[in-house]
């Protein structure tokens, strides 16, 4: 195994596969769900769409040790650390195993109480239900193991063997249940192929971890010494883990106590398109983060500069989208959704459309802590907040409604911002020149400025003129972020993926 070769894998080609790997199953859903909705019928499919939560939420029965082995096997390679990586992969495995049969076997013994007492199932699809439920419970080990042997192909940067797995994995879950609806409607059936599915991705991710570290074949061994630092970063990411849902969906249970469940359906509608935006970070930063983890054992002052470019990144991807969702936030929900819901909605869209941009940006420091092994400062401010946060979402909603909320929804998103770069900023080593370098403050208020006028833009009420106006300011931002915002070489890049597709039609 080459090291350098390994640490060399570009990471700009590693954030499209992973942008491809989250998009193309969003897209796969919007086809094919309401296919599966005639075929299934709702009450069948109602139980797959359970059963699509179950396999989710196992696939997070890990306690958080997939991306603690990401992590260390990345500091590992960094540090040329070869020879101990059979023992920490394999004690990583061995305990993903057992986790994945405790919750497996969790799973079978609640089933029959879940399919009889909790879940309100017809009782002509009972039976279907909990052979269903059982089958998943068969199913979580090999979920849970999965995602160890997943995090080392992430940590050695093989973010294409990972989404040229994942990308047809994930896609199985939408094109399976047709593909069963050919010969029967049992969601047993449905159930059993998704898994099957499953088992076929653990076998492909083990088998490419045996290719990438050969050693793996000949040297299995469980070490107790890397238990400690494994679920001790696992564990505050866990406990990371389960703050953030509550956070998420906060704003919407308060609505929902405080002002009307009609107004749920008005804040969470165009929530769930603007914070779709987060694919971008995520994208990005599932590929920094061993990077990250690799710099920590002896390079951490070259992360500064490599998290600053990350902010660039994500801000010449992500401000134009949502400079065009404050312009014609308007028209974009009357289209979609009707006039009611953009008369309600609009001003929601875009108060959520800038928080969604300072929840992306804050997601750099957030990866930095973590390859800094730090999960413990991001679960710590997490726990701080949440009391807070709920304080403010009653305060503001109880007095501005769901506009309201949205803006406390900001004010939160901004506050974890500006905790969490203080945080990675802190750890971080200090520069070893101290220079007056205001570019991050300036960009950021030329950033400002532009998203200003995308909001006055929306004030204009005549149609034509709005979309003149909106393609002007578009413009003009595209053209500043690539001369100013944008380096040579991140333009050079950018230009390197479309060559091959030139070259192509030649």
């Amino acid at each position: 195994m080459d090291v350098n070769v390994l640490n060399k894998r570009p990471i700009a080609r590693n954030t499209l596969w992973n942008f491809f790997g989250m998009a193309a199953p969003v897209l796969v859903a919007l086809f094919t769900i309401p296919l599966i909705i005639k075929g299934l019928g709702t009450d069948r499919f109602g139980l797959l769409a359970l059963a699509w939560v179950v396999m989710g939420y196992f696939g997070l029965f890990d306690f958080g040790l997939g991306l603690a082995t990401t992590r260390f096997v990345a500091e590992y390679v960094e540090t040329k650390k070869i020879g101990a990586l059979p023992g920490l992969i394999w004690t990583s495995a061995t305990f993903h195993a057992g986790l994945g049969l405790l919750g497996g076997f969790a799973l079978w013994l609640l089933t029959p109480w879940l399919t009889a007492d909790v879940l309100k199932i017809p009782a002509q699809l009972v039976a279907e239900a909990e052979i269903s439920f059982y089958l998943l419970a068969a199913s979580v080990p090999l979920i849970v193991l999965t995602a160890a042997f997943r995090g080392v192909l992430e940590a050695l940067h093989r973010f294409d063997l990972v989404n040229q797995v994942k990308i047809p994995a994930s896609t199985v879950n939408y094109l399976a249940p047709l593909l069963v609806l050919l010969f029967t409607k049992n969601l047993a059936a449905v159930v059993a192929v998704i898994i099957i599915s499953r088992g076929v991705v653990f076998l492909v991710y083990f088998f490419l971890c045996l290719r990438q570290l050969p050693d793996l074949k000949s040297r299995y061994t469980f070490q107790t010494e890397f238990l400690k630092p494994l679920v001790k970063f696992g564990g505050w990411l866990t406990i990371t883990n389960m703050l953030n849902p509550v956070i998420v969906s906060l704003d919407r249970f308060l609505i929902g106590a405080l002002v009307s469940v009609s107004a749920v359906s008005y804040y969470a509608t165009p929530y769930e398109v603007v914070t779709k935006l987060w694919i971008f970070s995520a994208s990005l930063l599932a590929a920094l983060f061993p990077v990250f983890s690799a710099m920590s054992a002896n390079r951490r002052s070259e992360i500064r500069g490599l998290s600053r470019r990350a902010v660039y990144y994500l801000l010449a991807a992500v401000v134009p989208i949502v400079g065009v969702l404050l312009a014609t936030a308007d028209e974009l929900l009357f289209l979609w959704v009707g006039p009611d819901f953009a008369a309600h909605s609009a001003q929601v869209a875009r108060w959520l459309a800038i928080g969604t941009l300072i929840n992306v940006l804050a997601q750099v420091p957030f990866a930095v802590l973590l390859g800094l092994g730090r999960a413990d400062v991001t679960a710590k401010l997490l726990a701080v907040q949440m009391p807070l946060y709920a304080a403010a979402v009653w305060f503001f909603a109880t007095r501005f409604g769901i506009a309201g909320v949205a803006f406390a929804w900001d004010a939160r998103c901004a506050v974890d911002a500006a905790l969490l770069f203080f945080a990675a900023d802190r750890l971080l080593p200090a520069p070893e020149q101290i220079i007056k370098d205001h570019q991050p403050v300036s960009k950021l208020i030329v950033v400002a400025l532009f998203l200003a006028g995308f909001w006055l833009v929306s004030l204009v009420n005549i149609l034509i003129l709005k979309i003149m106006f909106t393609i002007i300011c578009l413009s003009l931002l595209l053209f500043w972020e690539w001369v100013y915002l944008l380096c040579e070489s991140d333009r050079e890049t950018l230009l390197g993926f479309f060559r091959p597709a030139r070259n192509n039609l030649k």
